[in-house]
């Protein structure tokens, strides 16, 4: 086993994929559990009684994840004849990897998928021949190791410590991962300064909250605190919000997600399971489960995240009383973003409101109206003016996140020319969970069918680990 492992170590060493934008941790670790629950659920409940007849070249109501391994978030059902099965990468966290790799086992026992496409390389390189160099016990022990470190992937596991048949095919173009990388080196010399005057400016942008905001205001401010934190889960976060709506007579018409989350948790409380499950339930409890079951169907939980900010945003417009306050919110929302465009845990919705807002990411700005706020208030902070760590660095953030939008258009051209190549029509995709969106987009507007799946990940992700295998070399040219 020491042999093996010390050939493997050697060769992954200089040969991990590299960038592979996962949500890491905060958000990312809360959307994944919540996901999870969601869509164990749906996969609890019966299936349509009717269904249009699948074009996909497997049935998607035939894929199925088991629940310790993780869970399917999202469904398409496209016209092409071609699907892509999805895998949400949470790079650099053992328990995800591992599973990760149970969920591409459980895609070639039941599905004889073998084309795995990935980020991180632009060739089929693959250590299938390292499989002849140890037992599959000894193999299994060394790449568990490995995985572990954080050296090798779920996949790459996979394929050493079994013998099934895999196929690789790395999807990117190689100047432009190297230009992602390159921004992300970059960033890592003003990272510490930066973010540093950052969370100085959100200290106090929170003393003056406390002063400047009302009861509303300061309500959104906590539940969205406790969120992050972890002292609230999402669905305790959501109820929050809906209840400042009811409050102030907000419209939910435009969040059909969200409204229909809300409105599963309420089913949910007048469901009896034991007598659902025993069928001792009456006519009407029947109806309200068949209800519950319509509601699970229809909910889309890339779609309810996507509205989360939105919902957010109207909440604070309806509540807020003058501008000080309205200016307060958005500058404080733009720190919280760029503290986690900094450290690289950005969800999607954000770098989205960062680039429909960038005029609230004027980073001298911030520190002149805290301080000219602090002064009228009487509280007299220190307000940091190292606003130059921020905004003499804007444009290296600026493409360290461009470039990794740029590379999910080669993620889905590069996938289509070894699908055709190969001639077959299914193939799974594994690349972070920040690229799905985009992805998913443009998977749509292809006609593909494609299935999104999240890894359960319930441990956290070391920072430093996470943050030193995304600037790990290329994958070696073969």
């Amino acid at each position: 086993m020491n042999r093996i492992l010390r050939i493997l170590t050697a060769f992954f060493v200089i040969s991990t994929i590299g960038i592979s934008l996962s949500y890491a941790e905060t958000i990312w670790d809360k959307r994944q559990k919540a996901s999870q629950g969601i869509g164990e659920k749906q996969e609890s409940i019966e299936s349509a009684s009717s269904q249009e007849k699948s074009t996909s070249p497997i049935p998607l109501d035939e894929i199925i994840i088991p629940n310790q391994y993780g869970s399917i978030i999202e469904t398409h059902e496209g016209t092409n004849g071609k699907l892509i099965i999805h895998i949400q990468d949470a790079h650099a966290n053992y328990e995800a990897q591992k599973n990760i790799a149970g969920i591409v086992e459980i895609l070639i026992l039941d599905h004889n998928l073998e084309l795995i496409l990935r980020e991180g390389g632009s060739t089929n390189a693959n250590f299938s021949h390292l499989r002849s160099m140890a037992s599959l016990d000894a193999r299994k022990k060394a790449a568990d190791k490995l995985l572990m470190d954080a050296t090798i992937a779920g996949e790459d596991y996979l394929e050493i410590s079994s013998d099934y048949p895999m196929v690789f095919q790395g999807i990117e173009d190689r100047a432009l991962y190297d230009e992602n990388r390159g921004a992300l080196w970059e960033m890592d010399k003003f990272k510490d300064a930066a973010s540093e005057y950052v969370n100085k400016l959100i200290l106090a942008a929170d003393s003056i909250k406390a002063k400047l905001y009302n009861q509303d205001l300061l309500a959104l401010d906590k539940d969205r605190k406790d969120y992050e934190n972890e002292d609230a889960d999402l669905l305790a976060y959501y109820k929050s919000l809906y209840a400042i709506m009811q409050k102030r007579n907000i419209d939910t018409a435009g969040f059909p997600n969200f409204s229909n989350l809300i409105k599963i948790n309420e089913l949910e409380q007048k469901i009896d399971f034991t007598k659902i499950n025993d069928k001792t339930a009456t006519d009407e409890e029947n109806a309200v489960y068949d209800e519950y079951q319509a509601s699970l169907r229809k909910l889309n939980v890339s779609k309810l995240f996507k509205e989360e900010p939105l919902i957010e945003n109207k909440i604070q417009e309806a509540v807020s009383e003058n501008s000080d306050q309205k200016t307060l919110y958005r500058i404080s929302k733009a720190l919280s973003i760029m503290d986690k465009m900094l450290n690289v845990k950005l969800v999607p919705e954000e770098y989205s409101y960062f680039l429909e807002n960038k005029t609230d990411f004027d980073a001298q700005k911030w520190s002149d109206f805290l301080k000219k706020k602090s002064n009228e208030l009487g509280l007299d902070l220190k307000v940091s003016e190292d606003y130059y760590a921020v905004k003499d660095n804007m444009p290296t953030i600026e493409k360290f996140y461009a470039t990794a939008g740029e590379r999910d258009n080669v993620f889905i051209k590069k996938s289509e020319e070894r699908m055709k190549k190969d001639n077959i029509e299914s193939a799974i995709l594994i690349a972070g969970g920040f690229h799905t969106p985009n992805l998913t987009q443009l998977l749509t507007e292809k006609d593909y069918s494609y299935i999104v799946i999240s890894p359960k990940v319930l441990t956290k992700t070391d920072d430093n680990i996470y943050r030193q295998t995304l600037k790990r070399t290329w994958l070696p040219e073969k």
